[in-house]
């Protein structure tokens, strides 16, 4: 082959039938059901990313439509018919191919509505291609429209274009619309490998995947970086060269960053750092090819190796060694990092300086704590103290004594010594609790002793009439569990039933909470409802009395419990090993 013969890849490679239209057989296919049924619309819109095979589709349409060769039911072009052979050595009259970028004005657009009259030469339809459409001016835009609604019966128009939103509504509701997919990457490596086989150039996988990686769902830019790669690497592509050549960061980099990451070698993972810059590589193509290199261990930690479907087997087995070191929360807090960093990096005065503060802040990640999981723990721990209060309420301290008038003196004689110690901080002006407090270390309060309050002893001769009651109190609380609309009923759970004296039942409760809670309406009228079940409590009211002191108190060893919690909770024995902390018995705003 002469050098005046060749062909980029792809054109020489560019699909020239339905079939043969890569990872779009959902567009194929209707359109091959369209020309076999004879349902042709006059106008259709080809949307989606650049590179897929727009209008590549609408070139084997058009050729279609106007192919003379055809057999039977066959609707794909025979390429040998003198339609085809015009169209492709581009003296086909029938078939029009227009750039909307350079043709954008109304007097294109009004010369073209005088062509569409004339009657196709040597084919059934006058096909026009009009690429890049979104392009034309809104004035142009309402010159076709009118030819568009009602068009010729042998005009077809075939638009195209990476931009469906910029397109007017109008020309829009006109043309039946497909939508073309990004092309995935294990189709392109596929076609990659048709074509070597037959061009003869050897290419192991993990070069194609490169390759189709670089194309970025794009098979034509995917093809363009193949014809690079064969200029730069002859008939033998090698990864490792192939990648230098292209001037992209070599996977192993990424793996030794992450390497570096679990063992927290901040030095060397900074050094990596220095060698891509000094290699000339992109510092933010590193970040974003970082970024993706996570993403794929927390695929294959989440999904396993299969569903890395971009990639070769290869790679896949070194992610499966690769992610034994990771868990799933240190992976998604490294691409949280990431992100971070790549949203400031367009702000940034210094790219390299937050690319290295990111690192860096990567292999320290196992020494810090998330703040929002250390918030909720201590909330938990905050919650626990509050409910072990409400379950065991303390007990109302002692009154002060009462100490004795001293007997008359001399005015002069008196000493503040001798009055009690709130009333020498009420007369210094002081408050009770920092009278108590003062002296002492500022971090420090007075531990409270546990009061040993026991309960009143009921009489032996209302023991049995306690039984009784409890057992029948016991009945009605059973009944209510079966209303699901009460609220608090473990309230009633722990109370205790006193007496009955009058046709009144008198209940314990332990302070003003547990009483308010037991005013609500609905509570008192499931209550009713449920003692009506008890022949013993039928017709009886109920009387509810604050006796803190018929309560078994038990006091909670809060700083057992802290302990208890910090064995459970990593991140809480960090945050008290940072910061010495101490659980707080009853705080009050």
């Amino acid at each position: 082959m002469t050098k005046s013969q060749y062909l980029v890849t792809a054109r020489k490679y560019r699909p020239q039938r339905f079939g043969d239209l890569v990872a779009q057989v959902h567009v194929a296919q209707a359109l091959i059901n369209a020309l076999r049924l004879e349902r042709v619309a006059h106008a259709y819109l080809f949307t989606g990313p650049r590179g897929v095979g727009k209008t590549t589709a609408a070139r084997i349409l058009a050729k279609a439509i106007n192919c003379t060769g055809n057999q039977n039911d066959e609707v794909e072009p025979c390429l040998k018919c003198p339609s085809c052979e015009d169209f492709e050595t581009q003296r086909s009259l029938s078939i029009f191919e227009i750039d909307a970028a350079s043709n954008n004005k109304v007097e294109d657009i009004r010369d073209l509505r005088e062509n569409v009259r004339i009657l196709p030469q040597g084919g059934r339809r006058k096909v026009y291609i009009i690429d890049e459409v979104h392009m034309l001016s809104n004035a142009a835009f309402n010159a076709l429209l009118k030819t568009l609604e009602e068009p010729p019966p042998h005009v077809l128009f075939i638009f195209a274009t990476t931009e469906p939103h910029k397109v007017l509504p109008t020309i829009l509701s006109r043309c039946q619309r497909f939508d073309f997919r990004r092309i995935p990457t294990n189709e392109i490596v596929r076609h990659l490998t048709t074509i070597c086989k037959s061009e003869e150039i050897t290419a192991d996988e993990d070069s194609l995947h490169l390759v189709a990686n670089k194309g970025d769902g794009a098979l034509r830019d995917a093809l363009s970086v193949f014809d690079q790669a064969v200029a730069l690497c002859g008939s033998n592509l090698n990864y490792s060269t192939l990648a230098d050549a292209l001037r992209v960061v070599d996977v192993d980099m990424y793996f030794e960053a992450t390497r570096h990451i679990t063992e927290q070698k901040t030095g060397a993972i900074l050094s990596l750092a220095e060698q891509i810059i000094s290699d000339g590589y992109d510092i933010r193509e590193f970040l974003g090819g970082l970024a993706e290199h996570v993403r794929n261990l927390l695929i294959t930690i989440t999904l396993g190796e299969n569903a890395l479907v971009d990639i070769s087997k290869n790679l896949r087995g070194r992610y499966t060694e690769a992610v034994k070191g990771f868990t799933e929360t240190t992976l998604l807090r490294l691409l949280m990092v990431i992100d971070e960093t790549q949203t400031r990096l367009p702000v940034s005065t210094s790219p390299r300086l937050a690319v290295e503060l990111a690192l860096t802040k990567m292999t320290h990640l196992g020494e810090s704590v998330d703040l929002s999981e250390a918030l909720e723990q201590i909330r938990r721990l905050e919650y626990a103290g509050r409910g072990s209060q409400l379950t065991h309420a303390p007990q109302a301290p002692a009154p002060l004594p009462i100490q004795p008038a001293p007997a008359p003196t001399d005015p002069q004689e008196s000493k503040p010594a001798d009055l009690p110690e709130t009333q020498q901080a009420q007369r210094s002006g002081e408050p009770p609790a920092s009278a108590a407090l003062k002296g002492r270390p500022a971090l420090e309060q007075p531990k409270k002793k546990p009061e040993n309050h026991q309960p009143v002893e009921p009489s032996h001769a209302s023991v049995k009439v306690h039984a009784d009651l409890q057992e029948s109190w016991k009945l009605v609380l059973k009944t209510m569990e079966q209303r699901s609309d009460v609220p608090a009923i473990r309230t009633l759970q722990n109370l205790i039933v006193l007496r009955e004296h009058d046709q009144c039942l008198e209940i314990a409760v332990r302070d003003d909470m547990q009483l308010a809670i037991t005013k609500n309406g609905n509570l008192k009228k499931a209550l009713k409802e449920a003692m009506q079940s008890q022949p013993e409590l039928a017709n009886k009211r109920v009387e509810f009395i604050v006796k803190p002191d018929v309560f078994p108190s038990t006091e909670v060893d809060l700083d057992a419990e802290f302990q208890e919690l910090k064995a459970k909770i990593p991140a809480l024995k960090q945050l008290d090993d940072a910061f010495g902390l101490r659980p707080i018995n009853n705080p009050t705003p």
